[in-house]
């Protein structure tokens, strides 16, 4: 019966994998775009033209550049911008059980709105931004994931010795993440060339998830059966064995009160206190539990009756053990979960100018966002069961997530090189060490460096009313392989942009832009209850954007 202990480790870990994955997803958001592990950078069309705007002093500065305002003329600017986004994921297992090592999930975010005012006077400039500061976009897995079906896997492969020959599941995952951030702040020109800027960003997030795990079968050469009751089966098996293992000790009571606890079988035999036929009854019992011939031989009666009531009492565990199993194994049908949280971002900033405006320099630093997210739970996956009786469940309504957005530096600088064409480039870091997150629940370290992000991007006028743009963007992560998983992995990325601005009329300008990003596949060599196999990480980010700008008062010229 070697083979249910192993099965009861299987159950259990695939029901910790679970709930660690879906936390994992909670906390770092695994539904983001351009930025860093937390923070969507990608806010404005003109970004998703050129993807470097750090060093902005149009309306967009209000996110990227929010000291560089004060170079817009005086009056008041708003601009709308939307992105409409999408990504691929495909995770390819050589877990060796798994029915299909391919799993794709699809994410999706028809709408992704980003919305900047700013009023400027003189030196001053007054600033309100509103944009999806995280998340902002749902993901599918109609398949689940490696993580949810290696453990289903693994376990109808340890019951092959029960005659189990393969396993089917329907399984389905689904999350949408959106964290909201409001800015606020102000914008000072100290001299015409070095202006600052203070402020901050209260944030919203809103997580929801919702998904099922049921029709887990086995196949037999009998046909499919249901996990759960072949479980429940293999379960009585185990408590009618445990019955008999009791019986086998207490059919020796008798010896042993006679006296003949320090003899043997066979000494019992040649004494007459048993017979040759209950003798071999009592020998088969213990070779049944695993014991071979030359060990009954060398056990006392005494020694045998404790073999027979330990394994007694084992089977009986075991039983307890697989009913409960069985339990877990059985249909889970939706989990509806909502997490909810908010924090404060202060941000500062400084712009400094040179050479009648054609060197510009934008310089921004977020503070460490502390958060915390709370489950607002309706229904729940039951992953275990308390010695008190009571269920373990994998959000449990109320529970206390940390989701911390890490503090961010960026510094941008905008050259003129020659009359029509302008040069833009980026440089952002972001301290995800600082996080309460980055350290999991083992107190394993899952950052071994700053996130850095690197941007070019170049403008061409065509026109006194048209430009055209395009940039580049790299990004290379920080984190390390315990942070690397089917749910929350991250790669490095070469992202390429395009677009135009068209100005309508001196108050009116239309822009568009798109992007595309290539992820380096991530290759990462795992371990499943010492089973070693690989996992390969493939995304692809597509993206256009339409955005409009207003000036309205002021010197329109």
């Amino acid at each position: 019966m070697c083979y249910i202990a192993r099965f009861i480790n299987q159950y259990l870990f695939i029901m910790r994998k679970i709930l660690l994955l879906l936390i994992g997803v909670l906390v770092t958001g695994n539904m983001l775009w351009a930025g860093g592990l937390v923070t969507n950078t990608n806010q404005s069309t003109a970004w998703a033209r050129m993807l470097a705007r750090d060093a902005s002093v149009d309306i967009d500065a209000v996110f990227f550049n929010p000291a560089g305002l004060v170079k817009l003329q005086d009056g008041f600017h708003i601009s709308i911008n939307s992105q409409t986004l999408g990504q691929k994921k495909t995770i390819i297992s050589s877990f060796p059980f798994l029915n299909d090592p391919t799993y794709e999930g699809d994410v999706f975010a028809p709408v992704f709105p980003s919305i900047y005012m700013a009023w400027k006077k003189g030196r001053i400039a007054i600033s309100l931004g509103f944009n999806p500061i995280g998340g902002g976009g749902s993901a599918a897995f109609e398949r689940g994931l490696p993580s949810m079906e290696m453990g289903i896997s693994a376990l109808a492969k340890s019951f092959e010795p029960m005659g189990v020959t393969g396993y089917s599941a329907d399984m389905r995952f689904e999350g949408s993440s959106i964290y909201w951030g409001l800015q606020l702040g102000v914008s000072f020109a100290i001299t015409d060339n070095i202006s600052v800027f203070a402020g901050g960003r209260y944030v919203m997030a809103k997580n929801t998830y919702q998904g099922y795990l049921k029709d887990i079968t086995f196949q037999t050469a009998g046909g499919d059966v249901r996990a759960d009751d072949f479980m429940n089966g293999v379960a009585n098996q185990a408590a009618a064995a445990a019955g008999q293992a009791q019986f086998g000790g207490d059919a020796m009571e008798p010896l042993i009160e006679g006296g003949l606890g320090d003899y043997t079988i066979n000494e019992a035999v040649a004494l007459g206190a048993l017979t040759p036929e209950q003798a071999a009854m009592m020998e088969g019992g213990l070779m049944q539990f695993g014991l071979t011939q030359a060990e009954i031989d060398a056990m006392n009666i005494g020694q045998s009756q404790a073999y027979f009531y330990g394994a007694a009492t084992q089977l009986n565990g075991q039983a307890a053990e697989l009913r409960v199993g069985a339990g877990l194994m059985g249909d889970q049908e939706g989990i509806d979960v909502v997490q909810t949280g908010s924090g404060f971002t202060p941000i500062l900033g400084a712009n400094l100018s040179f050479l009648e405006d054609k060197i510009n320099i934008g310089i921004k630093y977020e503070f460490k966002t502390k958060m915390d997210l709370t489950n607002e739970t309706t229904t729940d996956f039951v992953t275990g069961v308390n010695p008190d009786g009571s269920p373990i469940t994998m959000f449990p309504d109320g529970k206390v997530t940390n989701a911390d957005i890490p503090a961010m530096l960026s510094i941008g600088i905008g050259l003129q090189i020659i009359e029509p064409v302008t040069l833009q480039l980026g440089y952002h870091t972001y301290f995800d060490s600082g996080a309460g997150w980055a350290t999991d629940e083992n107190g394993v370290e899952l950052i071994d460096k700053n996130f850095s992000e690197y941007a070019i991007g170049l403008e061409w006028a065509l026109g006194p009313k048209f430009r055209l743009s395009g940039g580049y963007l790299l990004t290379i992560t920080g984190v390390n392989e315990h942070y690397q998983s089917d749910l929350t992995y991250s790669l490095n990325t070469n992202t390429f942009g395009y677009g135009f601005a068209w100005d309508i009329s001196n108050a009116v300008t239309l822009q568009f832009g798109g992007y595309a990003t290539a992820y380096s596949d991530g290759n990462f060599n795992k371990d499943y209850n010492g089973i070693a196999y690989t996992e390969t990480y493939k995304k692809v980010h597509y993206a256009v954007s339409l955005g409009l700008d207003i000036k309205l008062g002021g010197n329109k010229e």
